[in-house]
């Protein structure tokens, strides 16, 4: 339904602040906030730049586990290769899921647009591990069977199943992100990477709405948190504010840690571009080497002295 704010309801320069959709209107500031909208659909951190070389994952295959969307969705038409329902209870959408798959891949909004998309939906909201793990060996499945040189790089999960203090049966979650390594797929949670998340923690970061290309003017942590800890060197932060998503066009003032990881899987669908021989190991390691250092010390991901890096040093 839509929603109309008046004014002395609304602070104009304070929209970027907002999280509001396409069905939200700003009484006297409907362009101001329209256009914003789209603005933070650029990822921002020079990804456009990249996108403008000819670097949009073309020829990398990713997967997403995630919460049910409709794969007509005009982000994702043609994006997704194959679909799986690992038992979602007849819900064939959600908001969250074609969020985290158009941040990675949408055709307007995505890192990768070109990447090539396998979608496994999870009823996270079940808080069962097991429809995780089913949705990550159907993803090991699929892997098998594509020809050397086109396997699946990366699985991109935006939530945290093998936590035990949030899920049940994690040991069978544990147990498929130990496959998936074995097999040389990259399994990025928001607790880390795979079965060792002390080889890269994930963080959430804010962008500079002022400077939206910078990393080193980004920090750590949400809007309105002072975000200053240093954390570790294995530390890397991802933008999760401000962003606009799909599944309707959803600006977010605030993002969380879910909309971080397809943003940095979809870097990494980047680098596979330029370099297919990198491993797991190290893409990652390449990530927090060129990491820039944002405002409060911590390192931000940089898409472009990543993938400069790869260019150089890998002769790719």
């Amino acid at each position: 339904a839509q929603q109309t704010y008046q004014p002395g309801e609304y602070t104009a320069e304070d929209l970027y602040t907002y999280t509001y959709n396409t069905g939200t209107v700003f009484a006297g500031a409907e362009d101001e906030a329209a256009a914003l909208l789209e603005e933070d659909k650029d990822p921002g951190l020079g990804v456009r730049g990249l996108q403008a070389q000819g670097i949009t994952g073309k020829g990398v295959r990713a997967a997403i586990i995630d919460q049910p969307l409709l794969t007509d969705h005009p982000e994702l038409a043609g994006r997704i290769a194959a679909y799986y329902d690992t038992g979602c209870e007849g819900e064939t959408a959600s908001m969250h899921g074609p969020a985290v798959a158009s941040l990675f891949a949408g055709e307007s909004i995505g890192i990768a647009p070109d990447a090539t998309l396998y979608y496994a939906a999870w009823p996270s909201w079940l808080m069962d591990s097991r429809y995780a793990a089913d949705a990550l060996d159907w993803v090991l499945e699929q892997n098998e069977a594509l020809p050397e040189g086109k396997k699946i790089r990366v699985v991109s999960v935006s939530a945290a199943p093998g936590s035990a203090d949030l899920f049940q049966n994690t040991d069978l979650w544990n147990a498929a992100a130990a496959r998936a390594e074995e097999a040389g797929v990259l399994v990025l949670t928001v607790e880390g990477a795979g079965t060792k998340p002390d080889r890269l923690m994930p963080y959430p970061a804010v962008l500079d709405p002022n400077a939206r290309d910078d990393p080193a003017a980004c920090r750590v942590g949400f809007p309105g948190e002072d975000g200053s800890s240093v954390f570790a060197k294995n530390a890397l932060a991802l933008p999760c504010s401000y962003r606009t998503t799909a599944e309707e066009y959803t600006h977010y003032g605030q993002g969380g840690m879910s909309w971080g990881i397809p943003y940095c899987a979809g870097v990494m669908a980047l680098g596979w571009q330029v370099d297919p021989t990198l491993t797991g190991d190290e893409i990652m390691r390449y990530l927090l080497s060129t990491a820039a250092t944002g405002t409060d010390g911590n390192s931000i991901i940089d898409p472009v002295q990543f993938i400069q890096t790869l260019q150089t040093e890998r002769g790719a």
